[in-house]
């Protein structure tokens, strides 16, 4: 195993991480009384209490996309692993199927962010887990091209 193989899986592995804990934490936008996620919003005095179905269309748009690309994210951990520990796929390269499945992650959560970002406005108070998905963006990316590389060194 090398340092390149390393990396992607490393990449990969901490790209479907920060994308998890966004899906499923609630610090999406939050103020000094509340935070809110895409699943449940808290109210200091009130307490918390799950959204459903009686949500914004961006909410489901949000979570549809966060969950295709923790699916393609997935497929890509699982092809990069694959491709350490020798496991077959058939005739298919796992380095260029995690490669496009991370890029069909990166450009899901891309999607996600952006519709979440452009309907809440920029005088919304973003938060942690808000951060953690957009950074999931960018490393879906590098985790593709470093899967790119690592198919074409074989």
């Amino acid at each position: 195993m090398n340092v390149l193989q390393i990396s992607a899986v490393a990449c990969a592995f901490i790209s479907l991480l920060f994308l998890l804990i966004a899906l499923g934490s609630d610090y999406w936008l939050q103020s000094s009384v509340h935070n809110t996620g895409l699943w449940v919003g808290c109210y200091s005095k009130e307490g918390c209490g799950s959204f459903g179905m009686d949500v914004p269309d961006y909410y489901h748009a949000t979570r549809a996309f966060m969950f295709f690309g923790m699916i393609a994210g997935a497929v890509s951990c699982l092809g990069l692993c694959g491709k350490c520990f020798d496991f077959q796929f058939g005739s298919l390269s796992k380095a260029k199927t995690a490669a496009i499945a991370s890029l069909v992650a990166a450009l899901c959560v891309m999607i996600a962010m952006a519709t979440f970002t452009g309907q809440t406005g920029s005088n919304a108070s973003y938060g942690w887990s808000f951060g953690l998905g957009w950074a999931s963006f960018p490393l879906f990316l590098v985790t593709g091209v470093l899967a790119f590389l690592l198919d074409g060194s074989a």
